[in-house]
């Protein structure tokens, strides 16, 4: 797609954002891209993944949905967003989602809809598309439930629950999930990861059309709840224990699987950069030339990358395994440690006050404590532990500035940033 049909989209979708209170159609939106209306809603859908009209329904919905978590009563809610009652907007919602309105509520927190981007954002699978491609796995007809991470509230737009039983991942990315299927394959039997569920055929991945879909079950447990770890900190032994289990296990893999990332280059030409025209008044005193000066002694190893608390599954105070291995890179293992302490600040850290968000703190301790015990740090790792977790807000900071879908992000980060830096001694008493 040119920049410029793109641009159009790009339009489109703001002006659908601004305006999901009036009867927007799609022949009104083509008029004003000066498109017809056959060739706008190929267009449309090849941009965004989803006819016009669904998308104009799901994004009522998700705000509907989300006013309601507010407060407002159903029925208003339902109303300002262009429904006749609360009675078309639940089933509506049963529709797109899966579940009920109040059974999302009951069970997640309803996070504030994101505008749009198409920069930033990849195309949503069609629901249509997402039922074709279970018939692979003979699973035509089973109910199928969008994914909402319980921490942030977010709901995915690649990410299915499947008749209760398994999770279906949808990606674009060609090859990513076979990628990740294969390194399911290593942690599932050391109860680390769920298994893939292979489809009729035998194939490990389904394809449709631009989408490939891995199939995997259920793991046993919850994902970790931010807060409770916050007030717990001691769960952070049991936290740090499993990331260590993960990277025995993930030594077994054939390193060419993952592509290396050396963070000092992407400190030096691109984070500390982008983070300090976010944060004009950053003073870092050195600091990179500190870490620069440990790091080439840091082991380096495939890692998780992403181990934040939606991704870390919990039962009776254990790892019992995790999930979402799509950013996994071959990078120093105690960058996963400092990232599952900061993962879980980031999701509370604008709803918690000074006293829970302290609790940062003894939890980073305990999760390098635990893992330290299971599997020993090095005196470089031990000492580097604390520039580890301030060069992740750093790269947090200029990922997120500038964005629209994370725009809240790069504010929460930004403060988090502040307050390590304000508290770092904290963080630099001696592990083990």
């Amino acid at each position: 797609m040119s920049p410029e049909v793109a641009a159009i989209i790009q339009h489109s979708l703001d002006t659908i954002e601004a305006n999901l209170s009036s009867a927007l159609t799609p022949e009104q939106l083509s008029r004003e891209a000066g498109f017809s209306l056959y060739h706008y809603c190929r267009v449309f859908k090849a941009a965004v993944g989803m006819s016009v009209m669904r998308y104009i329904t799901r994004r009522r919905l998700l705000h509907g949905v989300y006013r309601m978590a507010q407060g407002q009563e159903k029925t208003e809610a339902a109303l300002q967003f262009g429904f006749d009652s609360y009675a078309g907007f639940y089933k509506a919602f049963r529709r797109e989602f899966g579940t009920s309105p109040t059974e999302h509520l009951r069970n997640h927190q309803a996070a504030h809809p994101a505008r749009l981007n198409l920069k930033e954002r990849g195309n949503i699978m069609e629901r249509k598309a997402i039922e074709n491609i279970l018939s692979q796995w003979n699973l035509t007809g089973a109910a199928i439930e969008a994914v909402c991470y319980p921490n942030t509230g977010h709901v995915s737009d690649h990410a299915y629950l499947i008749g209760g039983k398994y999770y279906l991942k949808c990606s674009e990315s060609y090859g990513s999930l076979a990628r990740q299927a294969e390194l399911l394959g290593v942690l599932h039997p050391e109860g680390l990861a769920a298994a893939v569920v292979p489809t009729v055929n035998g194939s490990l991945v389904a394809e449709d059309g631009p989408w490939q879909c891995l199939l995997t079950e259920k793991l046993e447990g919850e994902p970790l709840r931010a807060v409770d770890a916050l007030r717990n900190p001691e769960v952070g032994q049991a936290i740090g224990e499993g990331l260590a289990r993960l990277h025995e296990t993930l030594l077994q893999v054939d390193p060419v699987l993952c592509t290396e990332e050396n963070l000092l280059d992407t400190l030096r030409g691109w984070a500390i950069p982008k983070a300090e025209e976010a944060m004009p008044d950053l003073r870092l005193n050195g600091w990179l030339e500190r870490f620069a000066q440990l790091y080439p002694a840091l082991p380096v190893q495939i890692i998780h990358r992403d181990p934040n608390p939606d991704n870390l599954m919990i039962a009776q105070g254990r790892v019992t395994g995790f999930v979402d291995f799509d950013l996994s890179r071959i990078a120093p293992r105690i960058f996963d440690l400092a990232y599952a302490a900061t993962g879980i600040l980031s999701v509370v850290f604008d709803r918690a006050e000074e006293t829970q968000r302290s609790g940062f703190f003894p939890l980073a301790r305990a999760i390098w404590q635990g893992y330290h015990a299971r599997s020993p740090l090095t005196a470089e790792e031990r000492q580097a532990l604390p520039d580890m977790a301030i060069a992740l807000q750093l790269i947090c900071v200029a990922a997120f500035a500038g964005t629209d879908t994370h725009r809240q992000l790069a504010e929460t980060n930004c403060r988090m940033l502040e307050m390590i830096l304000a508290n770092e001694p904290l963080l630099r008493q001696p592990i083990g």
